[in-house]
């Protein structure tokens, strides 16, 4: 399918709105149990279809499995979503992108409900719960972004100053930082026309076409950020000490590769204790445990897209020595550097 066939396309009814639809409105008219009665309930959970009144249909959690193809290393998926689905509150273990192609929405995060227009880009990120209502026939298209491996996916846009990197990396190391953030580019016809072109390569799976979403959406990255920042929304830390803490974590992810415990407690006028503590207390992690996710993660961009030799990223990430950086990263993923890279080639033929 081509781009300006899909264009049309997507609003036409697939068969999972139909099936929404036809629940939604047997719903509206006290006939739900009618419609349970000659639903084929094996069919229902065989193809991840949610009917609230039977529990095996809805699941507590959304994990990665439920989207991701995890024997693949799948990161992103590009999915319209299914007007007249259940507006049920959840919780995932990956970050969420809503993206309003057409029409609106209402978003209800954390108890706080948010209403978006056209244009309008909301992240959600892992573990925050929330649902999202599409009654009508507005278009809305959902990207889903594995925690783990966002990284390494998008290493140069987490590592340039900016809200959108900052909320993405403290979601990612800390336990919980911002519940959301919310863009309105309005009308932008270049924003517009990606996502069309992203789920086009998502339901083509051409070849390359997992690259072709990848990059698209980096670019989408820096132009929200460089056109839209000025209208950004998003919670607010609750006091100044949070700030002070994220800021901590920020500068840790800045300087990891030389940085030491005490020289942390320094720049922030802590006691090396006072500092582990909060480290432990923001990421669940020791300092060295989270030193070391953080290494080994800037360590896996390189290994994916650069020819550097595996002594050379060793130094590059602040290990003194490469026998101790493979050991490190064999702990940390199950698999040598080498054989990371090897993997990821053959990811990237397919």
């Amino acid at each position: 399918m081509n781009i300006q066939d899909l264009r049309l396309k997507i609003y036409e009814y697939n068969e999972e709105e139909k099936f929404y639809k036809e629940q939604y409105l047997a719903r509206q008219s006290g006939k739900i149990h009618q419609f349970i009665n000659h639903c084929d309930i094996d069919d229902v959970i065989k193809r991840h279809l949610l009917l609230p009144e039977v529990k095996e249909t809805v699941p507590g959690k959304y994990l990665d499995s439920f989207f991701f193809d995890l024997t693949d290393n799948a990161s992103i998926v590009v999915q319209k979503h299914n007007r007249y689905s259940p507006d049920l509150l959840h919780t995932h273990t990956f970050f969420e992108l809503v993206y309003v192609y057409d029409g609106n929405c209402t978003q209800e995060i954390s108890g706080q409900t948010i209403r978006m227009q056209s244009g309008d880009i909301c992240i959600v990120p892992p573990g925050i719960e929330h649902k999202i209502s599409v009654f009508d026939d507005s278009i809305i298209f959902n990207i889903m972004l594995r925690r783990d491996t966002l990284h390494s996916m998008f290493y140069v846009f987490l590592n340039t100053p900016n809200l959108l990197s900052s909320f993405f990396l403290n979601n990612i190391y800390a336990g919980r930082a911002n519940d959301y953030i919310l863009f309105h580019s309005g009308s932008d016809i270049f924003l517009r026309d990606s996502f069309i072109h992203m789920y086009c390569e998502s339901l083509n799976h051409q070849k390359y076409f997992y690259q072709c979403i990848t990059n698209t959406l980096l670019l989408d990255f820096y132009l929200i950020v460089r056109n839209y920042g000025d209208s950004v929304e998003m919670p607010y830390f609750r006091n100044r000490s949070d700030v002070q803490r994220y800021a901590l974590l920020q500068y840790l992810q800045d300087n990891y590769r030389d940085i030491t415990l005490a020289e942390l407690a320094d720049k922030f006028h802590y006691t090396s204790e006072y500092t582990s503590r909060l480290i432990k207390e923001l990421t669940g992690k020791t300092y060295t445990e989270i030193l070391r996710t953080i290494r080994i993660e800037r360590s896996q961009d390189l290994l994916e897209n650069t020819t550097m030799t595996v002594a050379n990223i060793a130094e590059a990430t602040g290990y003194d020595s490469p026998e101790h950086y493979i050991r490190q990263f064999k702990k940390h993923t199950g698999m040598t550097p080498s054989a990371f890279r090897k993997q990821s080639a053959l990811r990237r033929i397919r």
